[in-house]
């Protein structure tokens, strides 16, 4: 697929250049055309799709199953990486002086779950970080021995590090921890592969890297942490459902990552992500990768040759698609670039880029060179 095909697909590229993929992904021609098929049968041609439409459903797992590098069988869909870390805090049998190791410069979505456990007499151990990124051996001098569970992002919503996921899984089996893992900051930029990882638990939303409609998102379960958990919620579709006689109730879950589906699923959403990840495997992952940190990394050079301090690490191995920097107006730059049609985010009163494998070197000549303008009113942070 050519740079000048897949930005067609993408019409806001047109008329502004957005860098803010790290809070919300637009959505592509492909997904809203998807999402209007899907709601037209339901409007006019086939109201009660359900079974027709189970097929994409079936895909759409193949899908998720390809892009973290299992079987179907091992994901399942959540509405939001929040609902999926809940799976793994409640679906676990706790004991109190248990304990948990979160990185402390986690998003709340991958502490509160765990906080959340405190009542059960689990405690949270926050690992140290600098600047939002952390080594190994500050991992290892954070667990004990009653440590049961890790749980990290992938990469970090604000400093855009970027975990050494084998090292940290290598680790985590040589202590018999359980590793799980936040994704939504590196699906649909990075390469994975949860099993050469050692994973046992995934969760993330759909709307940000893979760019489908907000609402959705699917988690991963490995066959060994299954046995050990019980789904925290039960459905409808706990069967097996005999369609002949609703009334003969037996509580029997599945024995498949499905165990953890609650009730009706948003197929809306779902058909959006069948068509983002049939986009993303037609651009290719690994190009989509390349892109991705080629951008970051001239975002990177080029706000730095501007005197603005980085949040985070210039190693290009814990590289990703954020770069933060530090500025003591971030909010008025932030408007400022907006209103020339150049998005960002600002987090903690630093500003946030986000590029991902659609945007152009020109487009990030033309950020900075707006950065650097517009950051003449202002003094950058020392």
């Amino acid at each position: 697929m050519t740079q000048e095909r897949l930005r067609s697909y993408f019409p806001h590229t047109e008329r502004s250049i957005y860098l803010n993929h790290a809070a919300t992904g637009p959505l592509s021609v492909p997904v809203i055309q998807a999402i209007n098929r899907f709601l037209e049968q339901r409007h006019i041609s086939n109201i009660d799709n359900y079974v027709d439409f189970q097929p994409v459903v079936e895909e759409t797992k193949a899908r998720i199953g390809r892009l973290l590098g299992v079987g179907p069988e091992r994901v399942e869909f959540v509405p939001n990486t929040s609902t999926g870390l809940n799976i793994i805090a409640n679906g676990l049998t706790w004991r109190p002086g248990d304990r948990i190791a979160i990185p402390g410069c986690e998003f709340p979505a991958n502490v509160y779950p765990f906080l959340n456990l405190q009542r059960h007499g689990v405690e949270v151990d926050f690992i140290p970080h600098r600047n939002g990124t952390f080594t190994i051996e500050d991992i290892e001098r954070t667990l004990t021995p009653e440590t049961r569970l890790l749980s990290l992002s992938w990469v970090q919503f604000l400093s855009g590090f970027q975990t050494d996921l084998k090292a940290v899984g290598q680790l985590c089996r040589e202590r018999d921890i359980i590793f799980c893992v936040d994704a939504i900051q590196g699906l649909g930029a990075l390469q994975m592969d949860v099993e050469a990882c050692q994973i046992d638990f995934l969760a993330s939303g759909a709307h940000k890297w893979l760019m489908a409609s907000q609402g959705s998102g699917f988690l991963y379960v490995s066959e060994q942490l299954q046995e050990q958990m019980t789904p925290p919620t039960a459905g409808w579709l706990h069967g097996p459902v005999d369609w002949d006689n609703f009334f003969a109730y037996e509580l029997v879950f599945h024995p498949d990552a499905s165990r953890f589906r609650v009730g009706t699923l948003n197929n809306i959403g779902i058909a959006a992500l069948h068509a983002a990840l049939g986009l993303y495997f037609e651009a290719g992952p690994e190009w989509c990768q390349e892109q991705v940190l080629a951008r970051a990394g001239q975002l990177a050079q080029g706000l730095a040759e501007l005197g603005l301090e980085r949040y985070g690490t210039p190693d290009p191995e814990h590289g990703s698609g954020i770069v933060t920097v530090k500025h003591p107006e971030a909010d008025v730059l932030q408007k400022a670039l907006k209103e020339r049609g150049i998005e960002v985010s600002v987090r903690n009163r630093m500003l946030r880029f986000s590029p991902t494998y659609y945007n152009t070197s020109q487009e990030v000549e033309a950020t900075l060179e707006a950065v650097s303008e517009l950051g003449r009113l202002t003094v950058p942070a020392s």
